[in-house]
């Protein structure tokens, strides 16, 4: 079953990159928790500020990549060895190297695939998800940084006035427990 939570939370808004950098590191520095963090354009620097983790999409990439080889050596090795045998001039029914460039092919195609299926899953873009907006802006120029509140709202909001936000206000921040992307429209409510 999904749970829906709704934290309270400090949305602030930022128009340049370097002022939400800068907000963040004093947050930081104060103990306050970030929620999450939208921006619309990738910002150097800005996931070791979070404290996010590196991606394991490689590790996802490689095992796509053997899942595509298993299956083109399966079904080379079915179909030239079972299905068909064909004696050509006395070469092997089953030439390994002539094997070579489809095995590259499906493994490439397999971990192409398999890893835009998993980043769509996991960001929760995938076909019917409704995207959770904070700010309209935040597709177009707008930096949107989500604070927890737990009861320290003042003091985030003067911290993020000496940081150059360009407008705060509180809202409920939506979480689920739900491992891909939820498919339902969730309201927001404003306090």
């Amino acid at each position: 079953m999904i749970k829906i939570k709704r934290i309270p939370a400090i949305i602030a808004i930022f128009e340049d990159d370097d002022f939400l950098k800068s907000a963040i590191r004093a947050g930081n520095d104060k103990g306050y928790k970030v929620l999450d963090c939208f921006t619309p354009f990738p910002v150097h620097g800005i996931e070791k500020l979070l404290g996010i983790k590196r991606s394991n999409l490689a590790v996802a990439a490689f095992v796509f990549g053997c899942i595509g080889f298993l299956c083109a050596m399966t079904m080379m090795t079915y179909d030239m060895r079972v299905d068909w045998p064909e004696d050509i001039g006395g070469k092997p029914t089953w030439p390994l190297t002539s094997f070579i460039p489809i095995l590259f092919e499906w493994s490439v195609l397999f971990s192409a695939l398999g890893m835009t299926f998993t980043f769509f899953w996991i960001s929760g873009m995938f076909p019917g998800a409704e995207p959770v907006l904070y700010d309209l802006r935040q597709t177009d120029d707008r930096f949107v940084l989500i604070y927890e509140e737990a009861g320290r709202g003042e003091e985030i909001k003067a911290t993020l006035s000496q940081n150059g936000v360009v407008e705060v206000r509180n809202e409920d921040f939506i979480s689920h427990n739900f491992p891909g992307p939820v498919p339902l429209i969730l309201k927001r409510s404003t306090r």
